[in-house]
């Protein structure tokens, strides 16, 4: 009789402790991969810890199954979720439950669908002309939708031919019934970002400030985190850029790039698309969970390399880490509002110290515990202290409304009893006239 085997598993409750369940006499579930069990009436997702001896477990229940064949979780990313649970005191399972998207950790048996695409292509050439006005001598039709083919290289969308070219669909089956195409059914990947017009890469000559930050960034080891102190249009952009181009490009690696939820538009996703085309990929909050999925596993298979996204994008599966970059990282979007309340700046700096990735904090105006590491040594100060092509920042005057002389009821104010009575000054409101005019 084969001795029982038991693993345990860390399940989305608010419970600090994990569960411990039998297992058949198939494979173990190993460290990070999810597995359906029974809590109570219902069911649940789990990620399995790995083997245990259950011992102290009168009479442990059996999994229901174990959907994954490799795990979804590495053995960093099980760490930095221990790392989580322990700093801000959060259940395993919830932090884990956060990590991953949505799809696979719903509470049902896991089967996260794909979208998928028919496509039909031509399997029988008709190489001769009279062969092709007898087949269809009576179909005119199908014999524009097989040209039509022809013409796109024997392979084209079902949707598209159907919906734009305005074929109708019993034409498309016509053809398949007669041997003349197959219909495939291809998966494709949810990618939003994926129908805008790829723009050009427009290459630039770093500044000595830039090339300096550059140079220093390229030559630091895994674990170092820069604060890279910019003014507004220094070009702190370009520099991850240029970072990304060795880190990704040159040394195989990949890299993360957060940046504020509001500041993360279609332009610049735009930016790094230029530069690195289809090796990005985006990770935000108005994506759809299947959206969301298709990025994931993009990363996790290696077929992107750099996630570009809010502070969820801390989490994507990415193997053999070079880079975090955390854009803006002054702002508090970066906190997260619910359970497990964390702080992608601080999850980035534990997890690139554990895979050995360099991390850049940029900013025009730093966080002052960022400014404050800068100044005591923890982080390596990088300054951009001018604009990119030498343009200039406007002039600010400081302007006391309290000392306006603008007349009340024909007498002049008197500053210590109406104080700021009025909105705007008499410069602002003779530059705003004199603009109006212009």
């Amino acid at each position: 009789m084969t001795a029982p085997r038991f693993i345990e598993v860390a399940l989305p409750l608010p419970l600090f402790q994990t569960f411990t369940y039998s297992v058949g006499d198939g494979p173990i579930p190993p460290a990070g991969s999810r597995v359906l069990v029974p809590v109570r009436n219902r069911r649940a997702i789990g990620i399995s810890l790995g083997e245990t001896d259950g011992a102290g477990i009168a009479r442990p229940r059996a999994i229901i199954s174990a959907p994954d064949a490799e795990p979804v979780l590495s053995e960093a990313m099980l760490s930095l979720c221990r790392w989580m649970s322990e700093y801000y005191v959060v259940p395993l399972g919830i932090v884990m439950r956060s990590v991953l998207p949505v799809l696979l950790t719903a509470e049902r048996e896991p089967a996260p669908s794909a979208q998928t695409l028919r496509v039909a292509s031509i399997v029988r050439e008709l190489p001769s002309l009279q062969e092709r006005d007898e087949l269809f001598k009576r179909a005119p039709r199908q014999r524009a939708l097989y040209e039509v083919l022809e013409g796109m290289g024997g392979r084209g969308e079902v949707p598209h031919l159907t919906g734009q070219l305005g074929f109708g669909a019993e034409l498309v089956r016509a053809l398949e019934k007669r041997a003349l195409i197959v219909i495939e059914t291809s998966v494709v990947a949810r990618d939003p970002f994926s129908r805008r017009d790829r723009i050009a890469a427009t290459p630039h000559e770093p500044s000595l400030a830039q090339a300096d930050a550059i140079s220093k960034l390229v030559a630091a080891q895994g674990g170092d985190v820069f604060l890279l102190h910019g003014i507004t249009g220094s070009g702190k952009t370009l520099v991850y850029i240029e970072l990304l181009r060795e880190i990704v490009m040159r040394r195989g690696q990949s890299a993360i790039v957060l940046v504020p939820e509001i500041a993360l538009t279609p332009q610049t996703v735009d930016r790094f698309r230029a530069v690195f085309g289809d090796e990005v990929a985006v990770l935000h909050s108005a994506l759809s969970d299947g959206e969301r999925y298709d990025a994931y596993l993009a990363l996790r298979r290696g077929e992107k390399r750099i996630a570009v996204g809010a502070r969820s994008a801390i989490f994507a599966p990415l193997a053999n880490l070079g880079a975090i970059i955390v854009d803006e990282e002054h702002e508090g979007s970066y906190k997260n509002g619910e359970t497990p309340r964390y702080h992608a700046r601080e999850v980035a700096m534990v997890r690139a110290r554990a895979e050995g990735a360099v991390v850049v904090l940029g900013s025009a105006t730093p966080s002052l515990e960022s400014w404050e590491n800068a100044a005591q040594g923890k982080y390596t100060l990088l300054s951009l202290p001018e604009r990119v092509g030498a343009a200039k920042l406007p002039t600010v005057e400081v302007v006391d409304l309290r000392h306006s002389q603008r007349p009340v009821g024909g007498k002049p104010i008197d500053p210590s009893r109406v104080p700021f009575n009025y909105v705007f000054s008499e410069p602002l409101e003779a530059a705003l006239g004199e603009r109006l005019q212009k």
